[in-house]
């Protein structure tokens, strides 16, 4: 039996999720660009350079005119990571909750916000987009599933805040 390497490492990544190839920051949703390589926002920016060059096709006109006047709605935007607003000189960020002012440590050097601290992995449409353990606590605890409220009282018993 022969070890195929390209076999094995396609069924390693199946589940790795493609950001946008300019951004890195949000998945691509197919709305504007039908080969899913940039996500919305930019494929905009960049009609919209063809655009002030007078380079734009007509079709693609008229679906850059229903972006703007938001008669499609793409799902990029939901999709965004939330970043940390601060990096110290070791290259980890951190930044602070947005209802009670507790500094949040990011994931690492990439300035990514920990799950714990975004309120869209507790399931929930906010103002606020990182939150503390004890404000997410206060506030949505009674709106959470069961898998919620057992990975939140898990994240109390490790400890973090």
């Amino acid at each position: 039996m022969t070890w195929n390497w390209k076999e094995n490492n396609k069924q390693k990544h199946q589940f790795k999720r493609e950001y946008c190839s300019k951004c890195q920051q949000k998945k691509p949703c197919g709305l504007l660009d039908e080969k899913k390589e940039y996500c919305c926002s930019c494929y905009r920016k960049i009609l919209e350079e063809l655009e002030w060059e007078r380079l734009l096709v007509s079709s693609a006109q008229k679906l850059l005119n229903n972006y703007r006047k938001r008669v499609i709605i793409c799902k990029c935007l939901a999709s965004e990571k939330v970043r940390v607003n601060y990096i110290n000189s070791d290259g980890s960020g951190w930044s602070r909750c947005e209802r009670c002012e507790r500094v949040i440590k990011s994931a690492g050097h990439h300035g990514v916000v920990k799950n714990r601290n975004d309120v869209r992995f507790w399931g929930v449409e906010s103002k606020w987009k990182v939150l503390c353990l004890g404000c997410v606590g206060r506030k949505f605890y009674g709106r959470m599933v069961d898998w919620q409220r057992k990975k939140f009282r898990e994240y109390v018993r490790r400890g973090y805040k």
